[in-house]
């Protein structure tokens, strides 16, 4: 579970003490909030200050088929291929190193529990330039975390820590092992070669040459299983006494004795080192921050990462009046924010950073006096920017550091709409419940030249398309809540609860969103 927090309390403690401490000193007490901003821009020659912080919470999120926690892809009884790409490589390898073709690599029976959490603090001042025309600057501050706790038991583990990593004299014990195999090989090649055994066309030449073929197959594999592919790293091999282990004794030394006894190439036997250390919590974690043999992430913790966002300009106009209006705004988000990274386990960005557009249309219906329906429609693009990623398919949780790479990144459009009916009590306080839908279209990935995917396909030992990564970032969302408004003459306020309660076409957030808003109007003359 997750343990007690050292940063900050529950959200839900934090959102009620802003509103104790700030809303009393500019309201006489009132509460407020809404879900869905209102219509008005402040008057010619006047000033409004905005205060705006949500803090968005989430422990599980959608997936294309169900909502799972946020740390499914450690937890279980198998930790492996799944959702750990070197995993998976090196499982298939070990299938043909050890004739086993069922084999399922695990280091072991994970729990891993998470919850993430960002503090959006946007702060804004929009200047009345008529009594219906405004313009508006706004900052955010950010503040993300994710808090975790993994716990690793070696239960059912086919694979131990590589002993390149930790073994004292096992870079030597592989070179020679590799050495000899490599020579035997060559031998046995020469002599086909030559005409031996009935080659080319005898019956021993077909054996002679099966055999060549085996040996060179498990050769790289067991090559591979030692030095990882590429410049990437292998951090785990397999465990000595399990099945596989065995399996791989086995094959090798087969492939000794028939060198040896069939075809009379001697020299070759020695043994392949196998590991006897266990991947516990605390060798999963040096490998978890390793860059030659691991992954080369940040450690897993529990503190805050601090930031801006984007800064966004905005130009309002309001229409209408009375029992109806509307307002239609035009933003700019500059790509001023913090940069993701792609050092963190569960990497929770800051900021897109890069230029964007948006229009909003915010109407408001009052019905019967009483009955106040608020409804706003957004549209966004943007630009298109780099960013640094890992690339692998969206099911990889743990992806080794030589995957990263610099990326030209479209984000894709989206469609927003939040509706908010309220209930008046009064001509200033209003409760009401929210609905919010977004949409969002795929994000695209490319590589800035053809070297950079020539550069990663040499590093990983394998090509991958940048298009792997726009799997998944379609998404769709639905989320509900409650909002309770305070609107006064000079200013407004309110908070709102709401939650995602569903989501499709990727991972999305099952979050609790608790925001609160507070505007302030002073007349600069």
């Amino acid at each position: 579970m997750i343990r007690g927090r050292k940063n900050g309390i529950h959200p839900l403690a934090d959102a009620v003490l802003l509103i104790l401490l700030v809303l009393p000193a500019l309201t006489g007490g009132a509460l407020a909030a809404q879900s869905v901003d209102r219509t008005d821009t402040p008057k010619r020659g006047e000033l409004r200050v905005r205060f705006d912080p949500r803090i968005l919470a989430w422990s599980r999120e959608f997936t294309s088929n169900t909502l799972e926690p946020l740390g499914a892809p450690l937890s279980g009884d198998t930790i492996g291929a799944l959702h750990i790409p070197v995993v998976a490589r090196l499982q298939q390898d070990l299938r043909t190193a050890s004739g086993m073709p069922g084999f399922i690599a695990s280091i072991g029976q994970g729990a891993f529990s998470a919850r993430a959490e960002v503090r959006v603090t946007p702060i804004t001042a929009e200047v009345g330039l008529t009594d219906r025309l405004s313009f508006a600057v706004t900052l955010p501050v950010v503040r993300t975390a994710a808090r975790t706790h993994f716990n690793l038991a070696p239960a059912g583990a086919t694979l131990g820590a590589n002993p390149l990593a930790r073994v004292s004299g096992a870079d030597a014990r592989y070179a020679d092992f590799f050495t000899h195999f490599t020579a035997a090989l060559t031998q046995l090649k020469d002599s086909i070669d030559a005409q031996h055994y009935g080659c080319p066309s005898g019956p021993q030449c077909a054996g002679a040459q099966a055999l060549l073929s085996q040996g060179q197959a498990i050769r790289d594999a067991l090559n591979r299983t030692v030095y990882g592919a590429g410049t990437t790293g292998s951090p785990f091999v397999p465990l000595a006494g399990s099945d596989v282990g065995l399996g791989i004794d086995s094959t090798v030394a087969q492939v000794q004795r028939d060198l040896q006894t069939t075809y009379h190439v001697a020299g070759f036997s020695d043994a392949f080192l196998l590991s006897t250390d266990t991947v516990t919590a605390a060798v999963f974690a040096s490998f978890l921050n390793d860059t030659s043999y691991g992954f080369g992430y940040r450690p897993l913790r529990s503190t805050w990462r601090y930031g801006l966002g984007d800064l966004a300009l905005q130009a309002k106009y309001r229409v209408g009046g009375g029992r109806y209006a509307a307002a239609i705004a035009g933003l700019v988000r500059l790509p001023t924010g913090t940069r993701d990274s792609t050092l963190e386990v569960l990497d929770i960005p800051i900021a897109d950073h890069q230029t964007a557009f948006e229009v909003t249309l915010t109407q408001e219906l009052t019905v019967a006096r009483r009955l106040w329906l608020n409804l706003a429609v957004r549209a966004g693009t943007a630009t298109g920017s780099t960013q640094a990623r890992r690339v692998a398919p969206p099911d990889a949780f743990l992806v080794p550091f030589q995957a990263t790479t610099v990326l030209n990144w479209d984000v894709g459009d989206y469609l927003a709409i939040d509706f908010a009916p309220m209930y008046r009590f009064t001509s200033t306080f209003a409760l009401g419940c929210t609905v919010g839908y977004r949409t969002k279209r795929s994000d695209h990935y490319s590589y800035q030249s053809a070297q950079d995917s020539l550069d990663l396909a040499s590093r990983l030992g394998t090509p991958m398309p940048a298009s792997v990564l726009d799997q998944g970032t379609a998404l769709r969302s639905l989320r509900a809540g409650v909002a309770v408004t305070y609107a006064g003459p000079r200013m407004e306020g309110g908070f709102t609860v709401e939650q995602t309660i569903s989501g499709a076409g990727g991972l999305v957030p099952a979050a609790t969103v608790f925001r609160i808003v507070v505007r302030v109007d002073w007349p600069l003359f």
